[in-house]
C-alpha cells in the first residue's frame, strides 16, 4: 500500500514520475530499471508504486489493427448460429466451437484462428451461447397511476389444516421424494396476492381448496377490488397481469374481466419475471407474515384471513412496529408508505367495483355472435336492458355488412357492449360500442368514442441484433418471429444444406500395419447325438425307401436288425437308404442275411 512506503521513497517515486513524463521515446525504460535496481524492487513493482504513490497512469498506444480479424463477420455469425441452433430448451449448450468449426470448415467456411480466439471474437460480438441466453432483457414496467396495472399470482401456502388444527409444511416431510404426503392433505391452503405496480400495495387473501379454481379467483378479486373496512385501497384496474393458469384463462373469468373493462395480460410460460412485483410480494407475505404463525397459530381460514388483514393494513401503511415497510425506490426522494402513494389516485382513475351480485351474473354471460346488417348495425339485448337495442359499427376497421362479429356485454357505460372483429390476417380487433340512444338536430345517430391503446416496443439491444443476424442465416428469408416458429416446428436450419456429419464418411484414415495376434484356445464342444432305436430307424428308413420308389419287406427288416442290433445313429440313415435304393437293389438281388448255426455250431 502507498502508506507503507517511506516518505523519502515516495518523494523519489514522484520525482521519477516527473522525469518519465519528460523523457523521450526509448528513455523511459532505462529510468525505471535504474530505480528498480536502486530500490531492490522489480520493474513491475516500480510501475505499480508509481501508480499508487505518484498517481501516474501508464497508457499504451492501441495497436493499429485492434479489433480486426482475419475471420469474416459472416463466418463468425455462421459459427454462432450453428451453436445457437443446438441449444436445448433448458438452455444447455450441446455444440461447442471445437465440433462446430470442424463442421463448418468441411462446408467451406474459413475459420483461420484458434478456438480460443474464435470464442473471444464471438463474445465480443455477442454471438456466443452465453450471451444469447440473455437475448431477452427484462423490460422495466411502469404504471402511470395507481390501479393502472395489477399483478395477481396464487401460490400454495405452507400452512394447512387437518381436523381443526394448524400445520406447517416442513421440507423434511414435503419434497419431491415424498409426494404422497401432499396427497394426504386433501384441502390445501392457497395464498392469493395482488400487487399494484404504481404504489407497491400488496393485498393478500387465503382460501382452502384442493387446487386453483375460478370460484376462488372470483372471490379474491371481489375482496381485492372491493371496499374493505379500514383499507384505503380499492377499485378496478385497467390491466391485469398474471400467468396462463387454468382459472385465469377460464371463460367465466374472461367474461367477467371483459364486462368490467379490465384487460388481461398473460405472460409466456417460464417468464414469471415479467410479474416480478407480485413474485416478490408472495415472498414478503411468506417471510414477514406466515413466519409469525409458527409462534401464534390460528385455527381456521377465517382466523387466518383476519390475521392477514391485521398484518397487511399496517404493513402497507408503513406502521409495523420496529420495522420500516415503506416503499424504497431510486426515484423517490425518501421512502413513502404504500397507502400514501396509492392515495395520489385521481377520481377518474378510481373505478369502483359494481355490486358482487352483478359481477357474479356476468360470470355466466356468454359471448354471442351477430351478423352485421346492410346499414352496419347490429341488434343486441344487454342484460341490464329490458329490450334489444341497435349498435352502430360504422367506422370500425374490418367491419363490412354481412360479417359475423362476437359480442359480449360490459358492465360499464350505458348498456355498452364489446365487439370483437376478425380482420383479414386473422387478428382480432376489439371495440367498445354504446347503443344508439338518440339523434342530433340533423337526424344523425350519436355513438360513443372508441378507445384505442398504443404500444411501444423496447429498442433492440446488441444481443438481439446479433440474434436477428443469426436467424437470418439459419432461416433465410424469414423474420425473427418466423424463424422462431420454424424452430418450434423443428425445421432444419440452413435449408438442410449444412453437411454436419456425412463428410466424416470421407475421412481418409492412415494405412495401419496389421498387428500379430494370439489364437484363442477356445474350441467347439463335441456334441453327442443319441442313436435311434431299431424300430424308430426302421420307420424312417421304410418311409425314405418307399418315397424313392423302393420296396420294404420283412427280410430287409431282419437284415437291419442283424446289422444294427443296438440301434442306428442318425448320420448313418442316409447311407442305409442309399444302399437299399441303389443299383444293386434295382436288380432285386437278395440281401445276405447271416443265419446262426443251430445248437451253436
Amino acid at each position: 500500500m502507498a502508506t507503507s512506503v517511506p516518505p523519502d521513497v515516495r518523494e523519489m517515486l514522484r520525482d521519477l514520475a516527473r522525469r518519465l513524463d519528460a523523457a523521450r521515446h526509448g528513455e523511459q525504460t532505462p529510468l525505471v530499471r535504474e530505480a528498480a535496481e536502486f530500490l531492490g524492487w522489480s520493474v513491475q513493482t516500480v510501475y505499480r508504486q508509481l501508480k499508487r504513490v505518484a498517481g501516474r497512469k501508464t497508457t499504451r498506444k492501441a495497436r493499429a489493427d485492434k479489433g480486426s480479424t482475419s475471420v469474416s463477420e459472416q463466418a463468425l455469425t455462421m459459427l454462432g448460429s450453428v451453436q445457437r441452433e443446438a441449444v436445448r430448451d433448458n438452455g444447455k449448450q450441446t455444440l461447442f466451437t471445437t465440433t462446430a468449426r470442424g463442421m463448418l470448415e468441411q462446408n467451406g467456411v474459413g475459420l483461420k484462428v484458434s478456438n480460443g480466439q474464435l470464442n473471444r471474437l464471438m463474445r465480443d460480438r455477442k454471438l456466443n451461447a452465453g450471451s444469447q441466453r440473455h437475448a431477452n432483457p427484462v423490460q422495466s414496467l411502469r404504471a402511470p397511476h395507481p390501479n393502472y396495472l395489477h399483478e395477481v399470482d396464487p401460490s400454495l401456502c405452507l400452512v394447512y389444516y387437518l381436523k381443526g388444527s394448524q400445520y406447517i409444511m416442513r421440507d423434511r416431510e414435503f419434497y419431491k421424494n415424498k409426494l404422497e404426503n401432499y396427497a394426504k392433505v386433501k384441502f390445501k391452503v392457497w395464498r392469493y396476492v395482488l400487487y399494484d405496480r404504481a404504489s407497491g400495495v400488496i393485498i393478500v387473501w387465503y382460501c382452502e381448496a384442493a387446487g386453483e379454481n375460478q370460484h376462488n379467483l372470483f372471490n379474491f378479486l371481489m375482496f381485492a377490488w372491493g371496499q374493505q373496512p379500514g383499507r384505503v385501497f380499492h377499485g378496478l384496474c385497467q390491466f391485469l397481469l398474471w400467468d396462463k393458469g387454468s382459472a385465469n384463462t377460464s371463460a367465466a373469468i374472461g367474461n367477467l374481466c371483459r364486462a368490467l373493462g379490465v384487460r388481461t395480460l398473460e405472460h409466456k410460460a417460464g417468464q414469471a419475471r415479467v410479474k416480478g412485483g407480485v413474485e416478490v410480494g408472495n415472498n414478503i407475505v411468506e417471510t414477514q407474515f406466515e413466519s409469525r404463525l409458527r409462534f401464534e397459530p390460528v385455527d381456521s381460514i377465517e382466523q387466518l384471513n383476519a390475521a392477514a388483514v391485521a398484518w397487511s393494513t399496517p404493513w402497507n401503511a408503513g406502521l409495523i412496529p420496529g420495522q420500516d415497510t415503506r416503499l424504497h425506490r431510486p426515484g423517490l426522494d425518501e421512502p413513502v408508505a404504500r397507502f400514501d402513494l396509492w392515495q395520489l389516485i385521481r377520481p377518474e382513475q378510481l373505478v369502483l367495483l359494481p355490486p358482487v351480485d352483478v359481477c357474479r351474473a356476468f360470470m355466466t354471460a356468454r359471448e354471442e355472435t351477430r351478423k352485421v346488417r346492410a346499414d352496419l348495425m347490429i341488434s343486441y339485448r344487454h342484460p341490464q336492458a329490458k329490450r334489444s337495442a341497435d349498435y352502430s359499427l360504422r367506422g370500425l376497421d374490418g367491419v363490412c355488412c354481412g360479417d359475423e362479429v362476437s359480442v359480449s356485454a360490459l358492465i360499464f357505460g350505458d348498456r355498452a357492449i364489446q365487439v370483437t372483429v376478425r380482420v383479414y390476417n386473422g387478428e382480432d380487433r376489439v371495440y367498445q360500442v354504446e347503443p344508439v340512444q338518440s339523434y342530433d338536430a340533423f337526424g344523425q345517430s350519436l355513438n360513443a368514442a372508441i378507445v384505442g391503446e398504443e404500444y411501444r416496443a423496447m429498442p433492440h439491444t446488441a444481443i438481439e441484433r446479433a440474434a436477428a443476424d443469426m436467424d437470418a442465416q439459419a432461416y433465410p428469408g424469414m423474420s425473427s418471429k418466423e424463424a422462431e416458429a420454424a424452430r418450434a416446428r423443428r425445421v432444419t436450419p440452413f435449408e438442410g444444406r449444412l453437411d454436419a456429419h456425412s463428410y466424416l464418411a470421407d475421412v481418409e484414415l492412415p494405412a495401419y500395419l496389421p498387428r500379430r495376434g494370439t489364437a484363442h484356445e477356445l474350441s467347439a464342444p463335441k456334441i453327442e447325438v443319441a442313436a435311434l432305436s431299431l424300430i424308430e430307424a426302421a420307420i424312417r428308413i421304410k418311409a425314405a425307401v418307399e418315397a424313392a420308389g423302393g420296396e420294404w419287406s420283412s427280410e430287409r427288416f431282419r437284415w437291419l436288425q442283424q446289422r444294427y442290433p443296438d440301434g442306428v445313429s442318425q448320420e448313418k440313415l442316409d447311407a442305409i437308404v442309399a444302399e437299399l435304393t441303389g443299383p444293386r437293389a434295382d436288380l432285386q438281388q437278395p440281401l445276405q442275411v447271416v443265419r446262426a448255426a443251430a445248437g451253436g455250431r
